[in-house]
């Protein structure tokens, strides 16, 4: 098969500012960013999306999954990449890809004046030629050669996580009604689920979606650390999305987290894992993703009653209130304290732990009668929290934690199966 090998000579120029599209549909692609060789590999998709448009009132959001980047001198860079080219019109507050392609290849920039401009753009051809010019185009770099290949399915990441975020920069630099987007026949993707990051500039930033009416706040660290290599350039609720950025400060790996702070827990939490070399960050080399299990599972293996495990004489009763939140009540009899300790409690994904900070601990009467009155707490406002574990039997036991004592458990509690409980 004759190789399709195309060399385009182009000067795809980039613009900043808005700018309508030649219809009057959706307003044109401008890229929002501030990195230069993107802006040039962006600008050079968005000329060859003309090919591409089908309807009147379409626009062409770029999708370049760039591998690599090799400057020759000050003024030639190679960008190694799957160039997509997605089109899209908007159907109520979707945007429908209508038509589209893929450009895997090599780009040639120049420099010129203050950015960069495409100048060449060598695809690999059809076929049997396709992982033959692939593999000319690696030259030796099995990890490149193998990342070309993992960019030819919109839903699957690198790419997946390109193309929301790029999606995600022109609806909100546009200010759109938008709130998914769409391939024929599959699912909607809904925009406001997804969280995108990218390094921009030698930079990290992370954008969090935040419902309307969301309760709780995103936190991100810091990372005020003396050994720190990265440090926190922002934290900020902007365009219905929190978003951070981390800068470097030095080399190395250093792993970040942002959580969702919902009251006294966290019920949301994402660690990512930087590569800092030669003063950027480079790549995301890994990370983590945890998240509260939903009230209806906490519930299944909370809900009901425990005792102490070293003498069972204290008991601990977890139930709801009537807003539904968790609760637990522990009464510790004559013989061991006299007293019972009322909370609310609230899940932690981090620590595995159910936290309060509402704890009321009273003092139990001297009476037999089941109904006396408990009067005023003799403490309140106490915190602390109730530890999961398990022991060598797989028997779920909690372990409470309160502020006298936060380093050692005042007591471990196991759970009673049914007919415990009944006795």
């Amino acid at each position: 098969m004759k190789k399709l090998i195309v060399i385009l000579l182009i000067a795809c120029m980039t613009f900043a500012g808005a700018a309508l599209s030649e219809n009057t549909g959706l307003p044109a692609y401008v890229y929002p960013g501030d990195d230069p060789i993107e802006a040039a590999v962006t600008a050079c998709i968005v000329e060859k999306g003309k090919d591409y448009l089908l309807e009147d009132g379409a626009v062409t959001i770029p999708a370049p999954v760039i591998l690599k980047t090799v400057f020759q001198d000050d003024t030639h860079a190679l960008v190694y990449g799957n160039f997509w080219v997605l089109n899209y019109v908007a159907k109520e507050h979707i945007l429908a890809c209508i038509s589209g392609g893929a450009y895997a290849g090599v780009m040639t920039l120049e420099k010129k004046g203050e950015g960069w401009e495409a100048v060449a753009l060598e695809t690999a051809g059809d076929g049997d030629d396709y992982a033959k010019d692939i593999k000319r185009f690696a030259d030796g770099d099995a990890e490149l050669e193998a990342a070309f290949f993992h960019t030819q399915d919109v839903s699957e990441e690198p790419l997946k996580g390109i193309r929301t975020r790029f999606i995600q920069d022109y609806v909100n630099a546009n200010g759109l009604d938008i709130t998914a987007y769409q391939d024929y026949g599959w699912d909607a993707i809904p925009l406001t689920d997804t969280i995108v990051g990218r390094i921009e500039d030698g930079s990290y930033i992370l954008r969090f979606p935040v419902q309307e009416n969301e309760t709780g706040e995103w936190v991100a660290d810091d990372m005020s650390q003396d050994d720190s290599i990265v440090k926190l350039a922002y934290a900020r609720l902007e365009n219905g999305a929190f978003e951070v950025r981390y800068d470097p400060v030095g080399d190395g790996e250093m792993a970040v987290a942002v959580r969702h702070m919902n009251g006294i827990a966290c019920d949301e939490a994402h660690t990512f894992e930087l590569l800092v070399k030669d003063g950027k960050i480079q790549e995301v080399t890994g990370g983590s993703y945890t998240a509260s299990p939903t009230d209806e599972e906490l519930a299944a293996y909370c809900i009901g009653e425990w005792r102490e495990q070293e003498t069972q004489f204290t008991q601990m009763t977890i139930g709801t209130n009537d807003e539904g939140a968790l609760t637990a009540e522990i009464v510790s009899p004559m013989t061991h304290g006299a007293y019972l300790f009322r909370m609310t409690l609230h899940y932690d994904c981090e620590l595995n732990a159910f936290m309060y900070d509402d704890g009321e601990q009273y003092d139990l009467p001297i009476t037999d009668s089941e109904e006396a009155d408990l009067g005023e707490p003799v403490q309140q406002n106490l915190s602390g929290r109730l530890l999961l574990l398990a022991d060598e039997n797989d028997t779920l036991l909690l372990s409470w934690y309160n502020q006298l004592t936060p380093e050692e458990p005042e007591i471990v509690f196991f759970r009673l199966n049914g007919e415990e409980a009944d006795k």
